[in-house]
């Protein structure tokens, strides 16, 4: 169950995570080179889902038997 709980947790995450990222990409003026791209449209929302999972993890303990 605590599996279960946090991978939802971790999925649910990723709608946000790419909301932000398009407000960060917005706001960095639309970049097109390289690196700058790759950090925010990939980074942010890996970061958000990572966050996401830890945060299903450590609140799971409820289920732990």
């Amino acid at each position: 169950m605590r599996t279960l709980r946090t991978a939802i947790m971790g999925a649910s995450m990723a709608l946000p995570g790419m909301f932000l990222a398009l407000i960060i990409w917005y706001i960095a003026g639309k970049p097109n080179t390289e690196p700058l791209e790759t950090l925010i449209c990939n980074v942010i929302p890996m970061i958000s889902i990572a966050l996401g999972l830890v945060f299903g993890w450590l609140t799971g303990g409820e289920y732990e038997g």
